[in-house]
């Protein structure tokens, strides 16, 4: 192919900005508002909670609370009971560390 005077090496890329704009950022800016401004008007509002979804349940026998004395007794000694797991998950980890540690220094790794 060989280069006639009527043909121009050079091309000029189309600009994505449109005509009248002055500006790159305001026709991107425009462009976000359409948008915007399209979602908008397709947007479905939520509905919120369906009426007929929010079943009532209402109370059975079943459900009564324990006034039993092994109950009121069981419900006096929960943090006591709590404090005895804590303490004993406590005494478990060091007895782990003394474990290791005494391995660590009968392998050698751990100077004396």
């Amino acid at each position: 192919m060989t280069d006639t005077p009527d043909q121009d090496r050079t091309t000029v890329a189309q600009s994505a900005v449109p005509a009248g704009v002055a500006h790159p950022v305001e026709a991107l800016h425009e462009a976000v508002q359409e948008d915007e401004a399209a979602l908008a008007a397709t947007a479905i509002p939520d509905p919120g909670p369906v009426p007929e979804a929010q079943a009532h349940v209402g109370p059975t026998d079943s459900d009564a609370v324990a006034t039993s004395q092994a109950a009121a007794m069981a419900t006096e000694f929960m943090p006591y009971k709590e404090l005895f797991q804590l303490m004993g998950a406590i005494v478990f980890v060091l007895i782990v560390l003394a474990v290791g540690w005494n391995a660590m220094h009968a392998s050698g790794i751990w100077p004396e």
